[in-house]
């Protein structure tokens, strides 16, 4: 990561592109549920609109280089025998077959992004919540956050230790979606929530752009939050001016 950011206040692969644009972007754009998003009427959407959202937030999260690269970590972190991660033998197996040409890695990362055959057995039992925000809302490059979530027996875990997350993915700059994989029973919600919630995801948010070398964009509203937020992120203030503002990474001592 770059010692030096700035945060501006308001890639997929070229072989991919036209199936992407063809068989999900394309038709997720001219459906009744983006009409409702695009439109800021994110209070009208309901339990109809969650195939949608649904695929929406599946395709974005692996549509970007923060998921590549998070698979080819994986790949690595398989090969290693001092590592946590409780692997299957079909994993093992699977991981070995990515390391062995680098080409695979990015075939996987395609047929993920173009189809969502992959995410078809999760959508009957995943819950899907609707928060409206009474403040702007953060986003960024790597749209789909994960964030922790209460343990849950009906939460789908694949891996023995898995930390609860739910998969978080701002709508417009008012609504966010949360879904949570597991046997939830259809289950679907439209509420309101308050400023000091919404501040927690937006403070997420400038968690995951500090932690992770492949989030290269923040996108956000400029406030007082965003200063706040940053310099407990760790950055420091270097300058604000009224177009942009600089931060500079804070050095911590080991």
């Amino acid at each position: 990561m770059s010692e030096t950011c700035t945060c501006t206040c308001t890639a997929a692969p070229l072989s991919a592109e036209s199936t992407i644009n063809k068989e999900i972007e394309t038709p997720i754009s001219k459906s009744d549920t983006w009409a409702k998003i695009a439109s800021g009427h994110t209070d009208a959407l309901d339990r109809s609109d969650k195939p949608i959202l649904y695929a929406l937030i599946r395709h974005f999260e692996f549509r970007t280089p923060h998921a590549l690269s998070t698979t080819n970590e994986l790949a690595q972190f398989a090969a290693a025998s001092d590592n946590d991660i409780p692997f299957t033998d079909e994993e093992r197996d699977m991981y070995a077959f990515l390391r062995g040409d680098p080409n695979h890695a990015r075939a996987m990362f395609n047929m993920m992004s173009t189809s969502l055959d992959w995410a078809a057995k999760n959508f009957a039992g995943a819950g899907l919540s609707i928060f409206r925000s009474p403040i702007p809302l953060r986003t960024s490059t790597t749209p789909v956050l994960p964030i922790g979530t209460p343990t849950d027996p009906a939460l789908c875990l694949p891996l023995p230790g898995m930390t609860p997350h739910q998969h978080v993915l701002t709508l417009n700059r008012t609504t966010i979606a949360s879904l949570v994989l597991g046997d939830f029973d259809d289950f679907f919600v439209n509420r309101e929530i308050d400023v000091a919630v919404a501040n927690a995801y937006n403070r997420n948010f400038a968690a995951q752009f500090a932690c992770f070398d492949n989030v290269r964009h923040l996108i956000t509203d400029r406030n007082d939050d965003l200063i706040a937020d940053m310099t407990w992120a760790p950055y420091d203030l270097v300058k604000e001016t009224e177009r942009k503002i600089i931060f500079q990474r804070r050095v911590t001592q080991n």
